[in-house]
């Protein structure tokens, strides 16, 4: 579905003057940054990549593409949106959701926009969501739809092309036949009108829906209506057609139907060289794993991981998502958004909740404030890392009207000069100030905390030292470097999690995968430790699938056995090239890996036990460390500040 930002058939143009121009884009950034947080150098590494076309973008022969990648909610479409209005150019700007990219109608509204509006000229296309226009998946090309093949043509040479629709031309071959049928008649024609044998022409005309205009005119206004539907853009107005038809005979007017249904069957091509393409695509999974979409997991762990990340990081994603060549068609301009840290969350907040008040004071004609324990409580119940700023906005502009509303309920909210809202014993308040006296009112919406999924104080303690068995063998084992352990969820699915640096990649060693195969056991094998073999719990059950999958994929797929092949799944297992025959050499060899990963680990756990012990302390204390407090932890003699390296990573 394509949306254009104006609603009008008419756009304006791009100020001409190349100085005018300069001046538009003097203080856009200071603009910008105004309203969006934590994002200075990407806004001004799209405003150096948007600068250009906007300068010269007359002067270029193919479209320009630039692209914006990073988490979801990190602000990339509302940037897009503001730079657009800044600049003056929402009227030229069309917006197309690659959601819908394999809806065969996809580009139909758009191209025909562009034909009559825009073709030759400068103008933006945004094409948003643009990961759901991905080529390939799990490293295999997919079969494109048309209108997917179409964008990237586009993307590429700056063409479209549109083919005729079959409509209006029937008609007019129609109204064709019957008109040579009555000149064949004795009907005959001078300046668009009949002037011999009238009652012959209605006669056959009587049959078709087209009779003659009042005027007199051999082709009524219906039908002209037709011809004016088969011209080229800018197409001519139903006057300038009937001064072309005043002028014709019979067979000039033949000719005519003729010169309209020859071009009307020819593909027309429409220049979009002047182009700017901004393409907004999420990828998320560069910086989350499938347990992670949780409130609890800290923002600065997505934070500190797009530190690795960078542009190299959204290179290869993009070679994930679309083939080679099509990455090509990218271009080199790419501005990867960082997600949302604690600092931005802080800033988003408080900006929804100034320019909220701001309005509503406006309009209500007296002062709205929000205390600085509302605006706590909205922040710390609502911000989830990996969903971005929309569902701490949201909570803003839900929350504070509803207050307001019902406080506006109040009789004596009418006489109140302010209205201040906050939290006080657990309640909303709101403080009115009435002829310079305060009093407060609580209110009866109810305060929603999401609180942590309560288990009882055992099961946090078996949480901590599951997830602390993950923690050590990761670290101690692998080198892992760990950014967050938490062991309280609001997710009775999920009930702790270790988030690390990255994730984790595939052992490129043979000699890396035993202690691999530790750290996916090694929450199950603390439960043995501290437990007992009876009293180990089934929280275990997805870490020993993935053990299991792991080391059976090794020998399977990577040659990673005894043998250098690649075994099929199972004995009768359709595979091409696969060994159907040697099934039990596979899980001889993935169950050794796993008794060898199970030692590994228990010898790593019991060797740490005073450790193992103030980690799970600290962890069933406090629900959950940050990367500032397990790098005290693990490294209690190191300097404070965080680096990113442990040294226990060779103990």
């Amino acid at each position: 579905m394509v949306v254009s930002e104006s609603c009008g058939m008419h756009t304006s143009p791009i100020p001409a003057s190349l100085a005018d121009r300069t001046a538009n884009l003097n203080g856009l950034f200071d603009r910008l940054r105004t309203d969006h947080f934590g994002i200075d150098a990407e806004i001004q590494r799209l405003l150096d990549a948007f600068a250009p076309w906007y300068r010269f973008a007359e002067t270029q022969s193919r479209p320009q593409v630039i692209g914006l990648w990073g988490m979801t909610g990190t602000g990339k479409s509302s940037l897009i949106r503001s730079m657009v209005r800044a600049a003056g150019l929402e009227d030229r700007t069309y917006w197309l959701d690659a959601g819908e990219c394999r809806d065969s109608y996809w580009l139909s509204c758009f191209k025909d926009r562009i034909e009559k509006l825009q073709t030759g000229t400068p103008f933006i296309l945004v094409v948003d969501e643009f990961q759901h226009a991905r080529t390939k998946k799990n490293g295999v090309e997919t079969e494109e739809p048309t209108a997917l093949r179409e964008l990237w043509e586009l993307l590429d040479s700056g063409r479209i092309v549109t083919w005729p629709h079959f409509g209006n031309e029937m008609e007019l071959v129609y109204f064709k036949d019957r008109l040579i049928r009555a000149l064949a008649a004795g009907v005959r024609i001078r300046n668009g009108r009949v002037v011999e044998g009238q009652e012959k022409y209605n006669e056959v005309m009587e049959a078709g829906s087209s009779r003659p205009g009042s005027a007199g005119y051999a082709v009524s206004p219906n039908t002209l209506e037709q011809f004016r539907h088969l011209h080229h853009q800018p197409q001519p107005s139903l006057i300038e057609l009937e001064q072309r038809l005043s002028i014709l005979s019979g067979d000039g007017i033949l000719l005519w139907i003729d010169e309209l249904l020859r071009k009307a069957l020819t593909a027309r091509v429409v220049d979009a060289s002047r182009m700017l393409v901004i393409l907004s695509g999420n990828l998320d999974e560069l910086y989350t794993s499938e347990k992670e979409a949780l409130a609890e997991l800290d923002p600065d762990v997505l934070l500190h991981r797009h530190r690795d990340i960078g542009l190299a990081g959204v290179q290869n994603a993009l070679t994930e998502l679309f083939r080679i060549e099509q990455v090509g068609r990218l271009g080199a301009s790419h501005v990867v958004f960082p997600p949302i840290g604690k600092a931005t969350v802080d800033a988003i907040v408080q900006s929804t909740v100034t320019e909220l008040t701001d309005k509503l004071s406006a309009h209500c004609d007296r002062t709205i404030t929000v205390d600085a324990a509302l605006v706590d409580h909205l922040r710390s119940t609502s911000a989830i890392a990996v969903l971005g700023a929309r569902p701490v906005v949201q909570a803003v502009q839900n929350t504070v009207p509803l207050l307001l509303s019902q406080t506006m309920d109040l009789p004596s909210a009418e006489a109140a000069s302010s209205i201040a809202f906050g939290i006080t014993d657990g309640r909303y308040v709101a403080r009115l100030t009435v002829d310079g006296k305060e009093h407060d009112a609580v209110l009866p919406l109810p305060v929603i905390r999401h609180e942590p999924h309560d288990t009882g104080e055992n099961q946090i303690t078996r949480t901590a030292v599951h997830e602390v068995g993950h923690l050590l063998c990761g670290v101690l084992l692998c080198g892992k470097k760990p950014l967050q352990v938490c062991a309280r969820t609001r997710d009775p699915q999920v009930v702790g999690f270790v988030a690390w640096d990255r994730r984790p990649k595939m052992p490129r060693l043979r000699s890396e995968i035993i202690p691999e195969l530790a750290s996916l056991l090694g929450g199950w094998v603390a439960e043995r430790i501290h437990f007992g073999a009876d009293g180990v719990s089934t929280g275990s059950t997805r870490d020993i699938q993935q053990a299991t999958d792991f080391a059976l994929n090794m020998v399977k797929n990577h040659g990673m056995g005894g043998m250098p092949l690649y075994f099929a799944e199972h004995p009768s297992a359709d595979s091409i090239g696969g060994i159907r025959t040697a099934q039990a050499a596979v899980d001889r060899q993935a169950r050794e890996w796993m008794e060898a990963a199970e030692d590994m680990a228990i010898a790593t756990l019991e060797g740490q036990q005073e450790l193992f012990d103030r980690c799970v302390e600290r962890l069933r204390a406090k629900g959950s460390l940050n990367m500032r407090e397990l790098e005290e932890l693990l490294n209690p003699a190191e300097e404070t500040q965080y680096i990113g390296t442990l040294n226990l990573t060779e103990a």
